[in-house]
C-alpha cells in the first residue's frame, strides 16, 4: 500500500528532466541577481537539495522544495525591483529626520519665538520624541529589509506615515503613564524627563510596545469584573495571521 501511494504521488509530480530544467532556470535567475547575500545563498541551498532529491527519484519532495525556492526567488526579485523606491523612501525619512532635529534645535535656541511660545510643554515634547522614534524605525526598516532582500513595496504608506503615527503614539503613551493609568515596572519614575522621553521614543519606535500599553490600559479601565464575565467554556484559540 505504501509503495502504491509513493508511485501515485510520483506520477503527479513533474518529470525528472523537466524539474531539473526548472531548477537550472531558477539558478540562472539567482545568478542574474548576484549571490553575494544570505537570501540567495539560502535559495541556492534549496535548489541543491531539490536536485539531490530528483537524483534520488523523490520527485514529490523535490517539487515541494522547488516551489519554496521559486517563491523565495520571486520575493528577492520583487525586493530588487523595489530598491529605487526604497532609496526614495530613505531620502524622505532622512528629510523627516533633518526637519525634526531642526525644529527641536530652533525651539531650544529660540524658546520665546511667537510661533511656538507657550506651546512647548510635555505633550509637544512627547510627540517630538515619538516622531523621532518613528523616523528611526523607518530608516532601520528600509535598511534591514533591503539588505535582507525582502523589501515589500506595498508598505510604502507605512514608511510615509510612520513619523506622524509615532508622534501620536508618543504623546498618547506618555499621557497614559504620566497620569498613572498604567505604571512602569521597576524603580523608573515616569515624571522624570529622561524617562518620559524614553517612553515617548519607544512608543514611536515600537508599535508592539504601544499596543501592549493600550492592552494594559484596557485591562485597568474594564477592571476585574469584565474578566469574570469573560470566563466560560474554553474554546480553541483562533489562529492569528503571521505578519
Amino acid at each position: 500500500m505504501a509503495e502504491d501511494a509513493t508511485v501515485a504521488a510520483n506520477s503527479n509530480a513533474a518529470p525528472p528532466q523537466d524539474l531539473l530544467t526548472r531548477l537550472a532556470k531558477l539558478e540562472d535567475r539567482l545568478a542574474s541577481l548576484g549571490q553575494g547575500h544570505a537570501a540567495c545563498a539560502d535559495i541556492l541551498s534549496l535548489i541543491r537539495q531539490a536536485q539531490e532529491l530528483v537524483k534520488a527519484n523523490d520527485l514529490t519532495d523535490a517539487q515541494a522544495i522547488y516551489a519554496q525556492a521559486a517563491a523565495a526567488t520571486d520575493r528577492v526579485e520583487a525586493s530588487v525591483r523595489s530598491e529605487p523606491l526604497a532609496r526614495r523612501l530613505l531620502a524622505m525619512e532622512t528629510s523627516y529626520l533633518v526637519l525634526i532635529l531642526g525644529l527641536g534645535y530652533l525651539v531650544n535656541r529660540y524658546p520665546d519665538y511667537w510661533v511656538w511660545q507657550g506651546l512647548v510643554g510635555l505633550n509637544a515634547k512627547a510627540a517630538w520624541f515619538g516622531a523621532l522614534g518613528g523616523v528611526a524605525i523607518g530608516i532601520y526598516g528600509i535598511y534591514g529589509h533591503v539588505a535582507a532582500k525582502n523589501f515589500d513595496a506595498s508598505f510604502r504608506l507605512w514608511y510615509i506615515c510612520k513619523p506622524v503615527v509615532g508622534a501620536i503614539f508618543g504623546w498618547f503613551v506618555v499621557l497614559v503613564y504620566y497620569v498613572g493609568l498604567v505604571s512602569a515596572q521597576g524603580q523608573a519614575d515616569v515624571k522624570t524627563p529622561q524617562v518620559t522621553y524614553a517612553i515617548a521614543f519607544l512608543a514611536g519606535f515600537s508599535e508592539r510596545f504601544t499596543i501592549k500599553t493600550i492592552d494594559r490600559l484596557m485591562t485597568v479601565l474594564t477592571g476585574e469584573e469584565d474578566k469574570d464575565k469573560d470566563k466560560g467554556p474554553s474554546q480553541p484559540p483562533a489562529s492569528a495571521p503571521k505578519n
